[in-house]
């Protein structure tokens, strides 16, 4: 048995680390230590478990089965000693430094920041917010992701099994730069233009454009980009077309010098949530934070909606999983917006 009073119990937060970046540069970067350093530090837990942890396969390195079976353990064990010294019979964001940490899209970031972090700094002036972008590998691994961050903003389908608040709505539009007066979009215009897309592949596409695969249009992918933000500004200039969601469409048009086009079928509604673990529901610091990021998206529908400056906030409709849902979600098809 390990002697607790001689262990280098900083060591988690190395192991913790090499084990969600599997990259031991990343590491490194995710908890502000030198690539050396983290080197040091995966040799150390090498001879402490008598494992590699980490092997090199092709250009990646991989989880060891002893590594899979610490994933969990670690990251639950770190979350449990945060919130052990974070610990308040009540919260208080006034005078609170706490730090939250949200994976969320480019998209949402954009459309939802400006309204949250005006709120924050009125609110709770100490506190800070970590913005992760969101990637296909943090939401095919869900259940680790929500155990390392507070939030995760992405729409409804993705996957399901977790507590989650609605944020907004949002709809689809196609954006091109071919700004020349025209009739509406066409499905034979959408069949036969050049696209530029998020990903480039099916899988790792959103749920829109996976609805748009499917009825076997804009399938002539020339332009790939690695952000929502980027995609009106691939198009400009060009006749291509780019699938955007309609307030980033808005906010982008005049600076990217590129038109919006309604689409001519129908796609499903864009419902933007907010999930979360469930271990972290009880914790009035997260409870507080996750009422502040939905009062923030309430403003953004009301503003809107009214074509004025963000209301006040709004009601709050928070769905938890069934106990049919909890223990494992869905595996995830697609990149969230």
């Amino acid at each position: 048995m390990v002697n607790l009073l001689t262990a280098d119990l900083n060591l988690l937060v190395a192991l913790d680390a090499l084990l969600m970046e599997r990259n031991v540069t990343r590491a490194g970067a995710r908890i502000g230590i030198s690539q050396p350093a983290m080197s040091s530090s995966l040799q150390r837990l090498r001879r402490q478990f008598d494992d590699q942890l980490l092997t090199r396969i092709g250009s990646s390195y991989e989880l060891t089965p002893l590594a899979q079976v610490l994933q969990e353990d670690v990251s639950q064990i770190l979350r449990m000693v945060e919130r052990t010294f974070d610990a308040q019979a009540v919260f208080d964001p006034a005078v609170s430094t706490r730090s939250f940490r949200i994976v969320t899209s480019d998209y949402c970031l954009t459309a939802l920041s400006g309204t949250l972090m005006n709120m924050l700094q009125k609110e709770a002036p100490g506190v800070q917010v970590h913005f992760d972008a969101v990637t296909p590998e943090a939401v095919e691994r869900i259940k680790e992701t929500l155990q390392t961050a507070d939030l995760m903003l992405i729409p409804k389908g993705h996957f399901s099994g977790f507590p989650h608040t609605e944020l907004f709505t949002d709809n689809w539009v196609c954006v091109t730069g071919d700004t020349s007066p025209e009739k509406n979009l066409t499905v034979e215009q959408m069949r036969d233009a050049r696209w530029a897309r998020l990903f480039g592949t099916e899988v790792n596409s959103t749920l829109a454009d996976r609805r748009v695969y499917d009825l076997q249009l804009g399938e002539r992918t020339d332009i790939i980009v690695d952000s929502f933000l980027m995609l009106p500004f691939a198009v400009a200039g060009t006749s291509r077309l780019a699938l955007v969601q309609e307030r980033l469409a808005q906010m982008l048009a005049s600076v990217a010098g590129v038109k919006i086009m309604q689409l001519p079928i129908s796609l499903p509604t864009l419902v933007e949530c907010a999930w979360w673990h469930p271990s972290k529901s009880p914790d009035p610091g997260h409870q507080w934070f996750r009422r502040l990021v939905a009062r923030a998206a309430a403003e953004l529908d009301a503003a809107a909606e009214l074509g004025s400056e963000p209301a006040g906030p709004g009601s709050i409709h928070i769905s938890e999983p069934s106990e049919a849902e909890r223990p494992e979600p869905l595996t995830a098809q697609c990149l969230p917006a």
